[in-house]
């Protein structure tokens, strides 16, 4: 069976309410959220900073390095968050690729499906790209125990 992925016309701005990133005292995985009212992507959001290891809290702190960041064949392989990880590796993992014509809009290359980099879409590097989701994944689970 072919795995398929369809275009769920998901923009960036879908998974920008919630980021794991690396806490600046202690170093592990902790979470950014934002409020998330409007589906409208705003740097300007209020967003609080929470390390569940050290307890530091901050709001509204913009300077935290993501924690889902690996190099992937001289690549940087990035996700806000968990849900914009699993994304990228649908699309990855799929050996057939769909998208459908936008009842509206026609064919438009607004949506995440089409705005990753060209070395993801990119067959041959598929199992590199694979790999590095599973360590980024593992980084999590380590995190949580």
């Amino acid at each position: 069976m072919v795995f398929r992925f369809k275009d769920p016309r998901f923009h960036l701005y879908d998974f920008a309410d919630s980021f794991l990133v690396k806490c600046p005292s202690c170093h592990k995985c902790a979470t950014v959220t934002t409020s998330n009212e409007e589906k409208v992507f705003n740097l300007f959001k209020k967003k609080t900073f929470v390390c569940n290891h050290c307890g530091r809290i901050e709001v509204n702190s913009n300077n935290h390095q993501l924690w889902l960041t690996a190099n992937c064949k001289g690549n940087i392989l990035w996700a806000y968050n968990l849900k914009h990880l699993e994304f990228i590796e649908d699309y990855v993992k799929a050996k057939l690729r769909e998208s459908n014509k936008h009842e509206k809009l026609g064919w438009y290359n607004q949506g995440l499906f089409s705005r990753l980099p060209k070395w993801i879409k990119e067959k041959n590097n598929r199992e590199a790209i694979l790999k590095t989701i599973k360590k980024l994944k593992e980084s999590i689970n380590l995190e949580l125990k």
